[in-house]
């Protein structure tokens, strides 16, 4: 058995306005170095340099994460609380 959900955006669950305060559409720059983990907590080797810039995407009420567009493209999910700051 999985705990695998579906999560189908509308015009009804969209998030584009997160409770850290970032609106989908803005453009965020990294404040410090970004070491990426892998799932074991292992780093990757893969490092994104402070002042890089992300851009704020729309989220799922129904999975309330912050989601942001990495520079080459790559959507990346983050707490949205006060981490974000």
């Amino acid at each position: 058995m999985t705990n695998l959900k579906l999560h189908v955006p509308t015009d009804d669950n969209l998030i584009t306005v997160y409770k850290c305060g970032l609106v989908a559409g803005q453009s965020v720059a990294l404040r410090k170095q970004l070491v990426v983990h892998d799932h074991r907590g292992e780093p990757t080797g893969r490092i994104h340099t402070e002042g890089e810039v992300w851009g704020v995407l729309p989220g799922l009420e129904s999975d309330p994460v912050l989601w942001l567009r990495e520079p080459d493209g790559s959507r990346h999910t983050w707490e949205d609380d006060a981490s974000v700051h």
